[in-house]
């Protein structure tokens, strides 16, 4: 018996020692705060939506100075670097970097020609 419970336990330790940096690439749903500040403008305060849908990792942004819902696409998480684009006129790629303290700055710039570039911050859930 007690070296089905050791090899259980040890069994147990392994899994969930696995599953550990899975977690860790998971960014919290629900709502976010954070800001957009555009080039050359000053911050908006926003908010994002963070989910699944359909098994992909999805983020909406909203601000009460924007009626629409602005859903980013292709989003990506990969290491400590959140990626996506989302087109307000013309497309904007993002590149946003995760913090110590567990929140995501960076920047965004447009895919066609100079059109300066924006910075975001995203704060998880309390």
């Amino acid at each position: 018996m007690t070296k089905i419970k050791v090899a259980l336990a040890a069994g147990f330790l392994l899994a969930t020692a696995g599953a550990a940096p899975a977690r860790a690439q998971e960014l919290a749903h629900g709502t976010w705060t954070g800001t957009m500040t555009p080039p050359g403008g000053q911050p908006l305060s926003v908010v994002y939506e963070v989910g699944v849908l359909d098994g992909a990792l999805v983020v909406a942004m909203r601000s009460i100075l924007v009626q629409e819902v602005i859903r980013f696409q292709d989003v990506q998480l990969k290491e400590d670097e959140l990626t996506f684009w989302w087109e307000p006129g013309v497309r904007v790629d993002c590149a946003l970097q995760r913090t110590e303290a567990g929140s995501y700055e960076g920047t965004c710039a447009g895919a066609s020609g100079p059109t300066g570039t924006a910075r975001m911050t995203m704060v998880p859930p309390a």
